[in-house]
């Protein structure tokens, strides 16, 4: 049976090899009993290890592990904190989702797509749905001030300039749903290059 670390580390390497964590970037965490499991800052994700993943509680204090909890950790802490369905956060930077946030900054409308039906509670591809785009901040606590303004974000959301948040009630879910936005994203940038 895999274990939560083991699952984790199995989705962090698959984001790596679709090649969304470029320059060491991304960040990635599964919530636990005493909080969150998340990846140390300036880790490689196409090398990563048990021993690059660190333990925190939900008020973001590293408790466990070698190295340092990026910045970001601090947004996971405030989703955990904020939501207690989530029990996983995906983030990762795009092409796609970095350009789409800073052309859409209100959010990217998706309609007639049947890839929307992976995100949870989406049953036909005839509806309108939005994906959330929050402003982009250095300042974690800011920017989980415009994540918690927007809630809430079932998929997760973009950060604008910056990347996706993908979240789900597993680390399952969670990675279905960074794939099912990473697709939809792609195709609306691939679209708008022939309009």
């Amino acid at each position: 049976m895999m274990t939560l670390q083991n699952e984790l580390l199995a989705a962090i390497s698959w984001a790596a090899q679709q090649g969304w964590t470029p320059a060491t970037g991304g960040n990635f965490s599964a919530r636990t009993e005493a909080g969150y499991l998340v990846t140390a800052s300036g880790r490689d994700k196409t090398r990563i290890q048990a021993d690059d993943l660190l333990v925190c509680n939900l008020g973001g204090k590293m408790l466990e592990g070698n190295g340092t909890p990026s910045a970001e950790s601090d947004l996971h802490a405030a989703l955990y904190r904020l939501d207690p369905t989530i029990h996983c956060v995906l983030h990762t930077h795009t092409v796609a989702s970095t350009v789409l946030s800073r052309r859409f900054p209100q959010g990217i409308k998706l309609s007639g797509f049947e890839m929307q039906k992976a995100l949870a509670g989406n049953v036909t591809h005839d509806a309108t749905i939005t994906l959330p785009v929050v402003p982009n901040s250095q300042d974690m606590q800011e920017l989980a001030e415009h994540v918690r303004n927007g809630w809430p974000m079932p998929w997760g959301f973009l950060v604008s300039g910056h990347g996706i948040y993908a979240v789900g009630d597993s680390i399952a879910s969670c990675r279905r749903h960074l794939e099912a936005i990473e697709f939809l994203l792609t195709c609306v940038l691939e679209e708008s290059r022939w309009s």
